[in-house]
């Protein structure tokens, strides 16, 4: 069963539209996307092909805070408004009912419901998402979600093209290269991810920068890097402030978002 990296979701409490003009600055397309009635929600989208980064907000507090029975509703408002940045991705899939029958057999809960957003031009796209919603392991990193957009991807393309949501980047043909990951075991946690999603061990590397080891998992569409620290230092510093969660995501061209 094929999995890709779907889209990246930023946690914020900025217009939105300030996040399209800094995005314009560099060289990077991005529109409205529009609101999510039932949770209280609203964002704007930036496209790499079919992957892309969801800045997502809250229009509606009281309903926000009512909705947080869907768990990234619940970790936006847990985030907000101390925790702004990258909180939390998702992966696709098209064939979201067997992914949760194989997920189960692993031992893991998981919770399936439908979600619709109202776009700026009226029309209404529907999908479906699951999430993991308790697991045996430990861990302190929220497992990804799984959303199925209920068409085929390349009707998907030409709809998003046809509306303007995938357009040209100033800055060139962009994509999505990797996505950091602040944990505090990298080794541990992508061998987890591995026994989950039976994703392929890549590379592991020293980022001097961080002051971490990175682990790598591949996967289509944005490689995962779990970097944890080597000692004090700016990695030990994040997950202090932040906890385990996504830090950084790098472009094709190193440009970067965090």
């Amino acid at each position: 069963m094929a999995l890709a990296f779907d889209h990246l979701v930023y946690f914020t409490d900025k217009a939105l539209n300030n996040h399209i003009d800094s995005l314009k600055k560099q060289g990077i397309h991005a529109v409205r996307g529009g609101s999510h009635k039932d949770w209280g929600t609203y964002n704007t989208l930036s496209y790499f092909g079919l992957t892309y980064v969801e800045f997502l907000a809250v229009e509606k507090e009281e309903i926000a805070r009512k909705a947080t029975q869907n768990p990234l509703i619940g970790q936006l408002m847990q985030s907000f408004p101390e925790k702004q940045g990258p909180g939390q991705f998702a992966i696709r899939t098209d064939r979201i009912d067997h992914l949760k029958i194989l997920l189960e057999q692993k031992g893991l809960e998981t919770r399936l419901f439908p979600g619709s957003r109202k776009r700026e031009d009226g029309s209404t796209l529907n999908w479906k998402l699951l999430f993991i919603t308790s697991n045996d392991k430990g861990n302190k990193l929220s497992p990804p979600f799984f959303i199925d957009w209920l068409e085929p991807d390349m009707e998907r393309d030409t709809d998003l093209r046809e509306k303007g949501f995938i357009g040209k980047h100033p800055a060139g043909d962009l994509r999505m290269d990797h996505l950091k990951i602040i944990v505090e075991d990298a080794e541990k946690t992508s061998l987890t991810w591995q026994g989950w999603l039976g994703l392929s061990k890549g590379r592991s590397y020293i980022d001097n920068d961080l002051q971490a080891e990175c682990t790598v998992l591949e996967l289509d569409g944005c490689r995962l890097h779990f970097c944890s620290p080597l000692g004090e230092g700016p990695a030990q510093d994040l997950l202090r402030e932040r906890g385990e969660r996504p830090y950084e995501l790098v472009l094709s061209n190193g440009l970067n978002l965090k």
